[in-house]
């Protein structure tokens, strides 16, 4: 069942993506929030990261491609259907990994993002949700520890303490290329 929804501050909406009206902005990334809310249940319980595509249908309503499945650390995107306007890719990140810096995005799911010009929505283990800003070259936190469902497994701090935000080269110096 998905969250209730919860408006986005349309200063957050804006800085989510400055080319887009504040409205369109905020509905994307709420669209994108209530959905990965139902999917990172899964992915918890799967312990997968699953990705996928999220665009507008011919008649302007925001959808998404079906879930892919994938492994414990990545996912293929694969090519996004020929009738979807795609504003962002999406995908999960697995279960709790005390091991992992798995409460942020990595420098390969910006350089993803970059290389396919689009832009993207990332969920962590902790709940937190992230917009991947591929013109800025940075990701930047939407909502922190559990605003999404969290692996009951997730503890805080285990490496350090997260940012709101990194830019490409903060992300290759914590985790590489």
């Amino acid at each position: 069942m998905p969250k209730p929804h919860r408006p986005l501050l349309p200063a957050l909406a804006l800085a989510l993506a400055p080319g887009l009206a504040a409205a369109q902005a905020a509905d994307e990334a709420a669209f994108a929030r209530d959905f990965l809310a139902d999917l990172q249940i899964r992915t918890i319980v799967e312990n997968r990261e699953y990705c996928g595509y999220f665009g507008r249908d011919p008649a302007g309503k925001i959808a998404a491609t079906r879930p892919r499945r994938g492994k414990y650390n990545t996912c293929q995107l694969g090519s996004p259907p020929p009738l979807l306007a795609v504003f962002a890719s999406y995908h999960t990140h697995a279960g709790f990994d005390p091991e992992s810096y798995n409460e942020i995005p990595s420098s390969q799911d910006l350089r993803s993002d970059i290389a396919g010009e689009s832009d993207g929505f990332v969920s962590t283990p902790g709940g937190r949700l992230w917009f991947s800003d591929h013109r800025a070259k940075e990701v930047r936190q939407i909502c922190g520890p559990g605003c999404l469902p969290q692996d009951p497994g997730f503890r805080p701090g285990k490496f350090m303490k997260v940012r709101r935000a990194y830019s490409l080269e903060d992300l290759e110096w914590l985790m590489g290329p």
